[in-house]
């Protein structure tokens, strides 16, 4: 056995128990969030994508990062390798149900990004760069005053998004190319390439990532969905076997995986978590960086973005995958990730093509998500320590585990990330939930506000019944 396989196999354990302690914040907590928030995520869905698909010109003769290139970064965070080979490891392990269960615990984790992105609008901070930063971190820092747990949260989500999630979709991108254009050394070239590329954004600055995410993801997103949309026609025969599969299993696990109804609703919220990353803190952190006139609004736009992910983008991949026929032919593939989206499609008379296309587009996703983790990063180290050289260290750093990730392979980092992701998701959603009170008076001042006739409500932090901690807001 490799010393790669036996570090997997100390982990999974520890992996396992976090998990199951994560599940009890994030789904019980998440409920709570939706509840109290009246169930926005839903009711208010035509406000929410208005005002995340608006203001696509905003900012273009600013060096503030504007709503919309949050939203996009965030999105682009979102739509990464999960949308593809995460989907497709939910299906392998828990089965098609597992596909239900991400819905659901998106619609909860729609909430739950409401929250947690608001919070990080409330608290965020102007840094030397002249940009506003904020997350976890920070509001648990100025809202809980807490330093020591704030200082805790900004090394969980580097170590977490910086380098776990970073490696992730590093190596699954590199996978996929290897996949498609196979020969010697080729993980070593195509870390270099994606390490290289990711370099030229990182080192523009906040603002040169928003735009580069403002213009690239949109059309990413839509491209990836029209593909999807035509392999799902060539099986057309299949899709309602498909669909029917996803709500039969969603209670029962099929026989081949066990049987066990917990494997699939893990597999769901586990799949659906990496890929949305609602409750995680991830996003709270893009969220902050958005010059806007109430933090309400960026919640909103934010939680949106969560449904985009998982109930437009993973349910196409999942059609992909599931009209190819049935569960157990789908397993005899003997295929997992991006590989077994490949050899799906491969069969249609996308032919051999399919493996390249599919290969491009995992390029494309594990860079732009990339882009957003270090956006994460950055933001953090900057709540440590407001340095120049230290920003520059974690440019470096991504950049390195970016290229190093890409050697190592994916199931190294996958287990260490999921380990990582539970525990933020834990810490992160107590300190939410600590501070949701700020949450539902900003809530409620933007409503009345709106019932005012005001059409772009503003923010003032005398609104809080306690704002201290709260700077950027007077």
């Amino acid at each position: 056995m490799s010393s790669t396989e036996d570090i997997i196999e100390a982990l999974t354990p520890v992996n396992d128990w976090v998990w199951y302690v994560a599940f009890v914040f994030l789904v019980g907590l998440g409920l709570f969030f939706t509840y109290k928030i009246k169930f926005l995520q839903i009711l208010k869905l035509k406000e929410t994508s208005s005002l995340a698909l608006s203001g696509s010109s905003e900012g273009k003769r600013t060096h503030k990062i504007t709503s919309f290139e949050a939203f996009c970064i965030g999105l682009g965070a979102r739509i990464g390798v999960g949308n593809i080979a995460g989907v497709a490891s939910a299906i392998v392990l828990g089965g098609p149900g597992a596909v239900f269960w991400m819905w659901i615990f998106a619609i909860i984790g729609s909430g739950s990004s409401f929250m947690e992105s608001t919070l990080a609008q409330i608290y965020k901070e102007k840094k030397s760069d002249g940009n506003f930063h904020g997350g976890p971190a920070y509001y648990a820092t100025k809202g809980l005053k807490n330093r020591k747990l704030g200082v805790l949260l900004a090394f969980l989500t580097v170590i977490t998004f910086g380098i776990g999630f970073v490696g992730v979709q590093a190596s699954n991108a590199s996978s996929a190319l290897v996949g498609a254009y196979s020969f010697d050394h080729a993980e070593v070239i195509y870390g270099a390439i994606i390490a290289v590329a990711a370099a030229a954004i990182i080192f523009g600055g906040l603002k040169k990532i928003g735009k580069f995410s403002s213009k690239i993801v949109p059309i990413m997103a839509l491209i990836w969905i029209i593909f999807a949309i035509v392999a799902i026609c060539f099986n057309i025969g299949n899709l309602g076997n498909a669909i029917s599969m996803i709500f039969v299993n969603a209670f029962s696990a099929p026989s081949l995986i066990g049987g066990a109804l917990g494997t699939v609703i893990m597999s769901g919220l586990r799949r659906g978590v990496f890929s949305n990353e609602a409750g995680l803190g991830s996003v709270a952190n893009i969220a902050s960086t958005a010059d806007t006139k109430h933090p309400v609004k960026q919640g909103m736009i934010q939680s949106f973005g969560v449904l985009v992910d998982t109930l437009i983008v993973c349910t196409i991949t999942a059609l992909v995958i599931l009209s190819y026929g049935s569960y157990e032919s789908i397993m005899a593939l003997g295929l997992t990730k991006s590989q077994l989206v490949q050899a799906v499609v491969a069969s249609t008379p996308f032919g051999e093509a399919a493996k390249y296309i599919i290969a491009g587009f995992m390029m494309v996703f594990a860079f732009t998500s990339l882009i957003g983790y270090y956006t994460m990063s950055e933001s953090n180290i900057r709540f440590i320590k407001d340095d120049k050289k230290v920003v520059f260290a974690i440019r470096v750093l991504i950049i390195a585990v970016a290229f190093i990730s890409c050697v190592l392979g994916a199931d190294l980092m996958e287990i260490v990330c999921d380990t990582f992701m539970a525990a933020m998701g834990a810490v992160n959603m107590i300190a939410v939930a600590l501070l949701s009170k700020k949450v539902y008076e900003a809530y409620k001042d933007y409503c009345d506000q709106k019932k005012n006739g005001i059409e772009e409500p503003e923010f003032h932090r005398d609104v809080l019944s306690n704002n201290e901690g709260v700077t950027e807001w007077e």
